[in-house]
């Protein structure tokens, strides 16, 4: 096997056009012995293979002779974590240290696009972080504690990863270079990444801040890229994983394959796993409908409903492939599927967590993802040439029903088709300069369906609307060695088309709307010391409102929402808020245009020896952002119908009544109607830091901090769902030998009292709540099990005295919040791990050892209680 792997080196290498020197790597464990037999792989920064060899006995392997430019050099070996590191030929040799799992992995970084970059080459903060067979609920689980980021969920089988504050379709999600995103995706948390089978990613990247040169429109609070697994050359592979988990008394599997020859390699997995209803820490539900409506104490509720979470469990399985060649003249080939189902999956907030409906489906979740790649090393001037065609097909569906099994039955079904088409070039330019370049296109089409008691109904999204997005790119990388300095700029154009045809049944016209932006990306990394540097950056990132922002109709998180466009010529007026107090601006709503986000940041690097740390501070302003506003409408002038749909007024609050305005509500929710405008300007900024130190040969520690503050500023008041400081610090004893390796991290959060007006009405956040609530509840199929008599047969009450206890002095409309900030809350986790031998490795952790009840802000279910998981891995 060896023999062949350095054949294939070798015969590889003669393919090669003219390049430099060969260089050379050293591979040790953390004792710093030679590990012998490592498999050594050298891709392009797209993934492309190039090489792929062993090293020897003294832990030694040769790096091929390449031309010049960037690549990713990824060294494995059964057992221990898999690592990698950028790689210039001619800048020196390699030294990589493989361990058994890691606090905080150093791994190659792709977040520039076209080259590979380290953690600490970046000038952006980025953290990475393994997938794999994990026990978490969704990939998006893998990314909690890593600095900047809160990992939100709406439901137990959903993630929606907050980056500096922002999240939804504000965060970008990538899956090797090709956008994940699509023109659906929502406003604020959603469920997508979890699309992803976590058994897909080999890697999963987060850069910190704009991205919108590298990446495009969306990519304001920062970008995630999944890395998906590669095919081996020369070689065969395999992977059996098994886990299983106690607070939801889960199980699941990873199957992976792959085998090689010289220039033809494919690789196939499976993976799947079983996630039953959760117990949260001490068994308790903070915000359980009981709780906010009937105001029960949460052990009540505990010996009411029991432990578990009910209806938070849910099934998710899935496949991928990979087939790569290597072509004659420096050529190669690569294509990547994968397929992704998620079953079961219910909105707890909406039922059980909250709000009290009795139905709320999430069916169909499904994903297809297909791209093929050509990549061609050295063509005449141009270091790389590339091009990229892909297939993203989503499939998102819910059925949702109030709070009666005899209230109707809304489903919806949304189909995206999302055609990418990316041609990308990298030439090394005279002066150490390196620029990247090229242009994109992504095509959607949009198939929506509803129906309400099987009949059909006007979608949630306007039937076959377009949604097309071309980008042209440049970004030039400057190094300066005699000046310690590396200097990186780019720019971006960009031009957005929607349109979306007539349907006379539901009184829509037929429309198109088109925008564009120019975008920027600067920054310097000077390296003022050996130990010390500094970095600033300048960066401008935005988002054109999608399919989401313009065309959306039905229920969301404060009730139900129409497209703008559908207001303007009702008279409605432009509101303060999305809360159901809202009062007027006395601005007139005016068309929707895309938000922009200016990022100022400055940050400090030190690395000596066994200590690594780096902390940020950044500055960014929002500019005309998209928001969610309650439409509020003259007193005098109240419409009958919005969107098709007969609308009543809602009794106004003091205020309203003073303003002379009212908001309206549809037979499907009793709030307010709300739309997307823009309004306003919100500044957001923060300071983020890790750090790592290797204390001994066998222990060592690493953390992370991050604090966020953040304000609209007209008017003046806190943003919706502001992420609290936050933090995670670890210590790791690793031993030599195969002898179990241990860690302990504390993962804690501060408390969060700043809540907007939204957020203080959100039943994951204040869920604030009015008489009126608590009568409809009282009526409903949730509660009828309960109710005899007229009463409330755990406390005996009637309707009257539960809402004098729970809302005593309160008027029939007035909106009391149960919460009034997240409190802070810190879990401690236990990980470990043994060797069984060198190709079969066991796991094991324990989550929240303390039991704590607790929730990420804005989440819709309590975080797991203690939680004990336990995982084999055998390589074959």
């Amino acid at each position: 096997m060896v023999g062949l792997l350095h054949r294939t080196l070798l015969r590889w290498a003669l393919l090669l056009p003219l390049a430099l020197s060969a260089g050379t790597l050293t591979v040790t464990d953390p004792q710093g012995r030679a590990v012998d037999s490592a498999v050594v792989v050298v891709s392009t920064p797209l993934g492309a293979p190039l090489a792929a060899t062993r090293t020897d006995h003294q832990g030694r392997a040769t790096v091929p002779s390449l031309p010049s430019g960037s690549y990713l050099v990824e060294v494995s070996f059964p057992g221990l974590q898999e690592i990698g590191r950028a790689y210039r030929p001619g800048a020196g040799d390699l030294h990589l240290v493989l361990e058994p799992a890691a606090l905080a992995t150093a791994v190659n970084v792709t977040a520039s696009r076209g080259f590979a970059e380290e953690e600490r080459e970046s000038a952006s903060l980025v953290a990475v972080r393994a997938g794999g067979a994990i026990p978490a609920p969704t990939l998006g689980n893998a990314l909690e504690a890593l600095p900047g980021v809160m990992v939100q969920q709406s439901a137990y089988g959903q993630a929606s990863p907050f980056l500096r504050g922002l999240t939804g379709y504000q965060v970008l999600n990538l899956v090797d270079g090709v956008r994940f995103n699509n023109s659906t995706f929502r406003s604020g948390p959603n469920q997508y990444l979890a699309f992803v089978e976590p058994g897909q990613a080999r890697q999963v990247e987060v850069a910190l801040g704009p991205a919108g040169v590298t990446y495009g429109s969306d990519a304001m609070g920062g970008a995630i890229q999944v890395i998906t697994p590669r095919a081996g050359f020369a070689s065969r592979q395999g992977e059996l994983s098994l886990f299983g988990a106690s607070a939801d008394r889960s199980g699941g599997f990873l199957g992976r394959f792959g085998i090689g020859g010289e220039r033809i390699a494919w690789l196939g997995g499976v993976g799947g796993r079983r996630h039953n209803d959760l117990r949260a820490g001490g068994g308790l539900d903070s915000r359980n409908v009981f709780r906010r409506l009937f105001g029960l104490h949460p052990r009540a509720v505990r010996d009411l409903l029991g432990p578990t979470l009910q209806d938070t469990g849910f099934a998710q399985y899935g496949a991928h492939t990979r087939l790569s060649l290597r072509l004659p003249r420096a050529n190669s080939l690569s294509f990547w599927y994968q397929n992704s189902n998620l079953e079961g999956v219910r909105g707890y907030k909406d039922m059980y967590g909250g709000l009290g409906r009795v139905q709320s489906d999430f069916e169909p979740q499904r994903l297809h993802f297909l791209y093929g790649r050509w990549e061609r090393l050295s063509l005449g001037p141009l270091a790389s040439l590339s091009a990229t065609v892909s297939r993203n097909t989503q499939y998102d569906g819910s059925h949702r029903r109030n709070l009666n099994y005899s209230d109707p039955e809304i489903g919806d079904r949304v189909r995206v088709d999302a055609n990418g088409y990316t041609v990308q070039a990298t030439a090394a330019l005279p002066a150490r300069q390196a620029l990247v370049a090229g242009a994109e296109l992504y095509d959607e089409g949009v198939a929506a369906r509803r129906s309400v008691r099987g009949a059909a109904a006007r979608p949630l999204y306007p039937d076959d609307s377009r949604y097309s997005t071309v980008g042209l790119f440049a970004q030039d990388t400057w190094e300066i060695p005699s000046r310690r300095l590396r200097l990186q700029g780019g720019l971006r154009w960009t031009a957005v088309r929607f349109a979306t045809p007539a349907a006379p049944q539901y009184r829509v016209p037929a429309s198109s709307q088109t925008f564009s932006d120019l975008t920027f990306h600067a920054s310097a990394l000077w390296q003022a010391a050996k130990p010390v540097s500094f970095v600033a950056i300048v960066s401008r990132g935005f988002r054109a409102p999608n399919l989401n922002d313009l065309g959306a109709i039905g229920l969301n998180d404060l009730g139900y929402e129409i497209p703008l466009a559908e207001s303007l010529g009702a008279g409605a007026l432009l509101a303060d808020s999305a809360g159901e107090g809202a009062l007027p601006t006395g601005r007139r709503l005016r068309p929707l245009a895309p938000e922009r986000l200016m990022n100022y940041e400055l940050g400090v690097r030190f690395e000596s020896g066994r200590f690594y740390a780096r902390v940020h501070g950044f500055d960014a302003d929002l500019y005309d952002p998209i928001v969610r506003r309650t439409l509020l409408f003259p007193a005098n002038a109240i419409p009958s119908t919005l969107a098709g749909l007969p609308v009543t007024p809602v009794t106004p609050t003091a205020a309203q009544g003073r303003a002379g305005v009212v908001t309206v509500a549809t037979a499907f929710d009793p709030r307010g109607v709300k739309a997307f405008v823009n309004d306003g300007r919100s500044r957001y900024y923060g300071i983020e830091s890790q750090w790592r130190v290797r204390l001994s040969a066998r222990w060592s520690a690493a953390g992370n901090y991050s604090l966020l503050a953040a304000r609209d500023l007209n008017p003046n008041r806190p943003v919706r769902r502001l992420p609290p400081q936050q933090g995670m610090a670890g210590l790791r004893y690793n031993p030599t030998g195969k002898r179990p390796w241990f860690e302990a991290s504390l993962v804690y959060a501060g408390e969060q009292a700043r809540l907007s007006a939204g957020d203080l009405d959100d039943e994951r956040i204040g869920a604030s709540r009015r008489r009126r609530d608590i009568a409809d509840f009282f009526a409903g199929s949730l509660a009828a099990p309960y109710i005899a008599g007229g009463r409330f047969t755990p406390t005996g009450e009637t309707l009257q005295q539960i809402q004098d206890r729970v809302l005593p002095g309160a008027g029939p409309d007035a909106r009391v919040p149960l919460f009034r900030a997240n409190p802070a809350w810190a879990a401690l986790h236990i990980h470990g791990g043994y060797p069984l031998g060198e190709r079969l490795a066991v796991q094991f952790s324990v989550f929240n050892v303390t039991d704590a009840n607790y929730r990420f802000l804005g989440s819709g279910v309590d975080s797991p209680g203690r939680n004990a998981t336990v995982g084999l891995r055998w390589n074959f």
